[in-house]
């Protein structure tokens, strides 16, 4: 744990005005330790540590972060776009970073009179999120894609999930393979149908685009009457296909319960949340994404949740060694959620389809 004294010190070596006076923690994710600075005259922005464990190439990431804010201000500038993006304040050193002892750090912008919801608590908010990261998708399609890089590979490739979880149950425990047994047969069942959006992929059936593959509702900003503000935490910005953006929105979203329940029988996919996000998502988009890309936006959904089922499995049988978990047995009951969630969509498959043609104005393809 870093002190308050040494985050203050660290944020003195940012090129601020006034000096930080008040540290306070912010709701971390799975990742990343995130702070509140605040300075004199009121003066606040944010600080985080990035994960070098998690992503190896930090100056790349930096760069692939600072390209894409830089490129939003200047589209919402000239468009007059109401939305706002929180932009990296430069060190003394003039780079967008310092390096410590205790890690690489950022520094960025803060958004005011702006707050942050962990679930969707009316259709309202759902539909503002797909609106904004609907934009995200729209605003980043006129980036050069070759200005961002693919920070980490194969990030949502079912193929190489897949292996990475037969790795794990290679030199998994006797006692944590049984725990798990269920899960991993229902994995290996899904595997033919879940590598459907991968071999998609691979044969260039859509375009490559710029997505931000954590589209969940804590990186949105909304202000106090729950209208969209700013799309925030570009950690995993990088080129990938706009299933991977949809896909996870409604897995995070639109989930009856949190991704940690234990309640199975309530994790469910929510319908009308789903329906609101598809047409938020489609006021943005309609006019640009392709009839196929439309067409397998559902196939995300399963695809994305498919994932995170095998990636809190896989870090189950890996003994824990990625995501952060607070009891012994964390990751295993997000999988048993994700699996859940998953059958729910499988299950109301056909009227996902319908509801995601329907706010695209497409002839629903069976």
């Amino acid at each position: 744990m870093v002190s308050k004294e040494t985050l203050i010190n660290i944020c003195c070596q940012f090129q601020i005005a006034q000096p930080a006076v008040k540290i306070d923690t912010l709701a971390t994710g799975h990742i990343n330790d995130t702070f509140l600075v605040s300075c004199n005259y009121s003066e606040q922005f944010i600080l985080q540590k990035l994960n070098s464990e998690v992503f190896k190439d930090l100056n790349i990431l930096i760069i692939n972060k600072v390209v894409v804010s830089n490129h939003l201000k200047k589209m919402f500038a000239k468009s007059n776009i109401s939305y706002q993006v929180a932009g990296f304040v430069k060190s003394k050193a003039d780079t967008y970073f310092i390096e410590t002892e205790s890690g690489f750090w950022t520094l960025m912008e803060y958004i005011s009179d702006s707050k942050t919801i962990e679930r969707a608590e009316n259709d309202k908010q759902v539909f503002e999120a797909g609106k904004l990261f609907g934009n995200f998708i729209a605003s980043t399609s006129t980036l050069d894609i070759n200005e961002v890089t693919e920070t980490l590979p194969k990030f949502h490739s079912v193929p190489f999930r897949f292996s990475q979880f037969k790795e794990a149950l290679k030199q998994a425990s006797a006692l944590r393979k049984i725990e798990s047994k269920k899960l991993i047969d229902i994995a290996i069942k899904l595997q033919a149908e879940m590598f459907q959006l991968s071999e998609l992929k691979e044969k260039n059936t859509f375009p490559v685009r710029i997505t931000h593959n954590d589209a969940k509702l804590s990186n949105i900003l909304f202000d106090k009457n729950d209208n969209g503000l700013a799309v925030i935490d570009l950690d995993t910005v990088m080129p990938g296909i706009v299933h991977f953006d949809f896909g996870d929105s409604i897995r995070s979203i639109c989930s009856n319960t949190v991704e940690d329940s234990e309640d199975l029988k309530q994790t469910t996919i929510n319908l009308n949340h789903y329906e609101a996000y598809c047409k938020g998502f489609a006021s943005e988009t309609s006019n640009l994404l392709t009839s196929e890309e439309i067409t397998y936006l559902p196939l995300g959904v399963k695809t994305l949740i498919y994932i995170m089922a095998l990636r809190f499995l896989t870090d189950y049988l890996n003994n824990d060694v990625y995501y952060k978990t607070a009891y012994k047995t964390h990751n295993l009951v997000r999988a048993k959620n994700q699996m859940a969630l998953l059958k729910s969509v499988l299950d109301n498959y056909d009227d996902l389809k319908e509801l995601a043609y329907s706010s695209f104005n497409l002839k629903n393809i069976s």
